[in-house]
């Protein structure tokens, strides 16, 4: 859970990042829920034998989807540390500079990825105030 007002309020707040194969709902409340894309209807392909009823493929989430969850997961902790305001294309933007500076996933929670975090957000504010500034 994040402060509330971190989460600005938006027309769809339900994202499915095809490219991680990973939801994300960011909610009004401050919740936020990061998981495994799930496609709604699909039903478990069950088995029956002497232990009862198992499922076919036991349902594992691959490693990639599971450290692209973490990655996301520890984006939106820094983030939200920060006081930035959550949207789906800053926590990719953090969650892409983590796998792009080497930063390891338990790594991003600590200082210094913190400091590369909000070094990159006002340079990217002051970017598009010169631009603002600039065209007018």
């Amino acid at each position: 859970m994040v402060a509330p007002y971190l989460v600005k309020r938006k027309k769809q707040h339900f994202h499915h990042l095809e490219k991680y194969n990973v939801d994300l709902i960011l909610d009004c409340n401050g919740f936020i829920w990061v998981g495994e894309h799930v496609v709604v209807g699909e039903k478990p392909k069950t088995t029956g034998g002497q232990q009862g009823f198992s499922t076919e493929a036991e349902n594992f989430t691959p490693l990639e989807t599971r450290k692209h969850i973490c990655r996301l997961a520890n984006s939106v902790r820094v983030l939200s540390a920060l006081g930035f305001t959550l949207t789906v294309e800053l926590i990719i933007e953090t969650m892409e500079a983590s796998v792009s500076s080497n930063v390891e996933i338990n790594d991003m929670l600590g200082a210094e990825f913190y400091v590369q975090t909000a070094e990159r957000e006002a340079k990217r504010r002051a970017d598009l105030l010169r631009k603002k500034n600039g065209a007018n």
